[in-house]
């Protein structure tokens, strides 16, 4: 459930609006073109109210690509904006309580194999959803 719950979240028009169908679970397939952006289920933690089923804690990491800075800053901005707006959205089966965005990873910069740089930082996304 949180696998097809964090690809509907990533489904949103202003993420798709800049970097289209290249979003993947864990790893690009080789020679996709940036921008892209990876994620990763980190973590999930159901959690039951008494007497009843509860709701789920699902840390979700996305790790976009580009080949600047300020292309994966914009993909970070777009994210964050469609997420913070999915309060109480039906998504996958699931309504989302609340996402707030966590943690942020250091910026790492890598040479693709054509010669281009690749930038990337991940940042984290805490989800609660029943």
């Amino acid at each position: 459930m949180s696998r097809l719950l964090a690809a509907a979240l990533l489904n949103q028009p202003a993420i798709i609006a800049i970097v289209g169908n290249r979003i993947a679970l864990k790893q690009l397939k080789a020679g996709t073109a940036l921008p892209a952006l990876v994620y990763t289920v980190v973590d999930v933690n159901p959690t039951a109210y008494v007497n009843e089923a509860g709701y789920e804690t699902m840390r979700l990491q996305i790790n976009p690509l580009a080949e600047t800075a300020e292309r994966v800053q914009q993909i970070h901005d777009a994210a964050q904006a469609a997420l913070d707006g999915l309060h109480g959205a039906e998504l996958a089966g699931c309504r989302v309580i609340a996402v707030r965005r966590d943690t942020a990873g250091p910026e790492d910069i890598t040479d693709a194999d054509n010669g281009h740089a690749v930038w990337t930082w991940p940042r984290d996304y805490i989800v609660i959803y029943e």
